[in-house]
């Protein structure tokens, strides 16, 4: 064990629900499962990565693996779950600010600084180091070294939450709705996102929230969301920042209702995937349809939704639909259903696109799609044809009926008005509606 080693422990808590243990020490980290979770198999799921509902077989020998993917990882990275649960950008560092320990600067003491308010129902703390357990000490990350000064991590600061993602944004309370919006304190969680603009410009703005109502016309469910004025945001000095005349856009949280937090997990944490790994082949979308087919309590509505949802990204132009962008949620705490679809933005639209290396490859893919595309997706994913093939043929009917006359009554950016009616006249997808 090196000399210095300090040990940093963390508890998680899923609603009221202790699951275990996040143990760091040498840049290495564990999550150590407690033996009642462990042992529970009514336990609620924490992410489908660690715990699989009736598979109790695949679930124990996932958790007695101290080095099993979902509990470890090295080099300063949190394991998958976790590291998803980590803002990036502009929110990382105002995160980082609040830490007083140049150690707590790291992913550890960032999680930890927005512990009372991450994604979904968990909660994170410093640990109590006198009430550790003994295993916690041994498969933790101490190697059973018993002499090691333990350090103590910086709670939660008040206000501070995470918003997993690159955009600039914030989570926010409602104070008012539509008049005043202000950072989470004493104790109240953060209830929206606030999608930020660029500075002197929000025109990616409109861009999302027109993309998102239109993406509801075509029969996807999708997060309310509405454009509000940047004024209204209780910070000081953002406005002038950014530009005082410009909006935002407000976003509802699914994973907080008026009863408190709905646990949820994106694409990315489902698969045991780090963030950094969020465009994916074909294979990881079809295993994300397959756990909505096999597991979601919404059956097969949301094979459905997620059929449709892939057709209006590709008539939308959404070239970064990638697998943090698909959540589940656990509403009962065990089983989890398709979250609605949020992050629509017309990517083809947005200035500079053909600078987008990564997007327009993908782009250039979507433009080929035709049903086939859909039909041997199914086939691969074991899901009955006529049933994605029937949902694709929806939403692309619906977007032909209605996406022309709503970009002129919405307030659609020109470039992107015309990106999607080129898209609805010429794609071999959008022909399907002529047939």
């Amino acid at each position: 064990m090196p000399d210095g080693l300090r040990p940093r422990y963390l508890t998680v808590h899923l609603h009221n629900v202790l699951c275990g243990y996040l143990c760091e020490a040498g840049r290495t980290t564990r999550f150590v499962p407690g033996e009642a979770f462990r042992g529970d198999a009514g336990r609620p799921t924490l992410s489908l990565s660690l715990t699989i509902p009736g598979n109790e077989a695949l679930t124990a020998t996932i958790l007695a693996n101290p080095f099993h993917p979902a509990l470890y990882n090295t080099h300063g990275e949190l394991p998958p779950y976790f590291a998803g649960l980590l803002p990036e950008g502009e929110l990382r560092r105002r995160l980082e600010a609040t830490r007083h320990h140049p150690d707590d600067r790291d992913d550890f003491g960032v999680l930890a600084a927005a512990g009372e308010d991450l994604p979904g129902a968990l909660i994170v703390r410093p640990a109590d180091i006198d009430a550790l357990p003994e295993t916690v000490r041994t498969v933790g990350v101490t190697g059973g070294a018993d002499n090691l000064e333990i350090a103590v991590v910086e709670g939660a600061t008040e206000g501070a939450a995470s918003v997993s993602g690159v955009q600039n944004k914030l989570a926010l309370s409602t104070a008012h709705a539509g008049k005043r919006y202000t950072m989470p304190t004493h104790g109240r969680l953060s209830d929206l996102i606030a999608k930020l603009p660029a500075r002197n410009d929000d025109s990616q703005i409109f861009n999302e929230y027109v993309s998102m109502q239109l993406a509801q016309a075509a029969g996807v469910a999708v997060a309310p969301c509405k454009p509000q004025p940047l004024a209204t945001i209780d910070v000081p000095g953002l406005a002038e920042a950014l530009g005082a005349d410009l909006h935002f856009l407000a976003v509802d949280r699914f994973d907080r209702e008026p009863g408190g937090r709905v646990h949820a997990e994106d694409g990315c944490q489902v698969l045991t995937r780090m963030p950094s790994r969020k465009y994916a082949g074909n294979d990881a979308y079809v295993a994300i349809v397959r756990l909505l087919e096999r597991l979601s309590v919404r059956g097969i509505e949301d094979v459905r939704q997620f059929f449709m949802r892939q057709a209006v990204n590709t008539l939308i132009g959404n070239s970064d639909a990638h697998l943090k962008n698909f959540s589940f949620l656990y509403r009962n705490g065990t089983m989890p259903e398709l979250s609605p679809a949020y992050d629509i933005v017309s990517v083809a639209a947005l200035s500079g696109f053909a600078a987008f290396g990564q997007n327009v490859a993908i782009d250039g893919l979507q433009r080929k799609q035709t049903l086939e595309t859909y039909r041997d997706f199914a086939r691969e994913a074991k899901i009955a044809e006529r049933i994605a093939l029937a949902a694709v043929k929806d939403a692309v009917t619906l977007a032909r009926e209605r996406w022309p006359a709503l970009l002129d009554t919405l307030p659609t950016p020109p470039a992107m008005r015309t990106v999607v009616l080129e898209r609805l006249e010429t794609l071999p997808l959008a022909r399907l509606a002529r047939r």
